[in-house]
């Protein structure tokens, strides 16, 4: 499958939309946020980035995993480009 490749500043702004949009967020009117995105070495699965944790409340840390590993294998972290 083909990713497509964005910078690490438009991953994090993608990160942080799609957490925004969470529906226990929304409803419980809390405020979490992205960390920044790290690059590394293509894995097993041809992925080439990570954003370890967030920053709030630890009782949406499954589902911020769920949504990260979910664009993890849409996208591609632009090697070349700002990171």
């Amino acid at each position: 499958m083909s990713r497509t490749t964005k910078t690490a500043p438009e991953l994090k702004r993608l990160i942080q939309s799609r957490m925004d949009a969470l529906e226990d967020v929304e409803e419980d009117g809390e405020h979490v946020f992205a960390r920044e995105v790290d690059w590394h070495e293509p894995d097993e699965t041809g992925c080439n980035w990570n954003m370890n944790g967030y920053r709030g409340p630890a009782s949406y840390a499954t589902e911020i995993r769920r949504l990260v590993n979910a664009l993890r294998r849409e996208y591609r972290l632009n090697e070349y480009g700002e990171r």
